[in-house]
């Protein structure tokens, strides 16, 4: 089987003003129970989830380094489990300065790989990066890493011209796009409004000042973004991430999988609510273009709050059945990971 979705980065991946007020790097050093309890109860801010976003990257972070995490979440799973690991790049997210360089963390996942070849490694790249090209091709031809992933709300848009040239690498070496698409994401562009403005301007996104700067991030990963991309790379296959989160973003999304046999989903972090677990396996069950093109994926670290990987994902398992289970896990991995060419 194969959890499509996960992440090992360590709080030495995260801007230092993710949080305002220094609470980063201060809180990395703090006892993760007792500041959960005062951030929740002397809250400053209005992002309550990146909050439980940013004290489960504590709570894993303080494990070590990426081999430590990673070791810890291979407990949760079956020994032949394969994992697609998610890098971040976040030095352009206009939130302050990323304490690791980035292509460290990418060398270290790719040494980490080489001790466990159950690790599918995804390179995040950000073209606003000088030598993002450069980066890329390391990453494919020398570290071993299988697909690409895309973070558009950090302000990028998926259909950026600079992205042009890797399309058409990864298309030509069937290598896979795992692109973040929720609505309203936490984790989003943190720059002044100005900033923000000119990038949305800059690709021809309609500007509705009276929104928050969260709710226009959305605009870099809508779903119909992807369209011309489903369109211009037919053999290419792309997976939006989280499956919208169960907002209405689902039902565009269905929409396009009906008219592209390239484009996939997975339902990492999405499932971490369960009250949308029964409107899940209803549209799995009736819709068989979903059902063929669905992937498992459970965003760890960030998708367990309260029960441990193991028990969550069994107890996915269990409501989904085991036919629904391996169409998830294993069919449709192996043909998003081209596995059956």
């Amino acid at each position: 089987m194969v959890n499509n979705h996960i992440h090992i980065f360590t709080t030495d991946d995260i801007p230092n003003k993710f949080l305002p007020l220094g609470l980063v790097r201060w809180l990395a050093k703090k006892d993760r129970k007792v500041f959960n309890w005062i951030l929740h109860n002397l809250n400053p801010f209005t992002d309550n989830d990146v909050l439980d976003r940013y004290l489960d990257f504590v709570r894993v972070g303080k494990l070590g380094g990426q081999k430590e995490i990673f070791e810890n979440i291979m407990k949760e799973y079956p020994k032949e489990t394969e994992f697609n690991v998610l890098t971040m790049d976040m030095a352009f997210m206009g939130a302050g300065k990323v304490p690791r360089n980035y292509e460290l963390q990418l060398k270290e996942l790719s040494s980490l790989n080489k001790q466990y070849n159950q690790i599918n490694s995804f390179v995040h790249i950000d073209v606003r990066r000088s030598n993002y090209l450069e980066i890329f091709n390391n990453c494919i031809n020398e570290l071993g890493y299988k697909g690409v992933k895309l973070y558009p709300p950090l302000g990028v848009a998926p259909f950026d011209d600079r992205y042009s040239h890797i399309y058409e690498i990864c298309q030509k070496n069937n290598i896979p796009i795992m692109a973040h698409c929720t609505d309203g994401n936490p984790v989003h562009f943190k720059g002044s409004r100005k900033e923000l403005v000119q990038l949305l301007c800059k690709y021809g996104f309609p500007v509705d000042l009276q929104k928050t700067n969260k709710e226009l991030c959305s605009l870099f990963t809508h779903p119909k973004n992807y369209e011309r991309l489903l369109l211009k790379y037919p053999k290419l296959n792309f997976c939006l991430a989280h499956f919208g989160r169960g907002s209405e973003w689902d039902y565009v999304i269905l929409e396009m999988m009906d008219k592209y046999d390239n484009l996939y989903v997975d339902c990492s972090y999405a499932m971490a609510n369960e009250n949308y677990w029964y409107k899940f396996k209803l549209k799995l069950i009736t819709n068989e273009k979903l059902r063929s093109h669905c992937l498992f994926g459970s965003d760890y670290y960030m998708n367990v709050i309260e029960n441990t990987e193991q028990q969550w994902s069994c107890k996915l398992r269990v409501f989904l059945g085991e036919e629904i289970w391996k169409d998830l896990t294993i069919n449709n991995s192996n043909k998003y990971l081209y596995k059956n060419i």
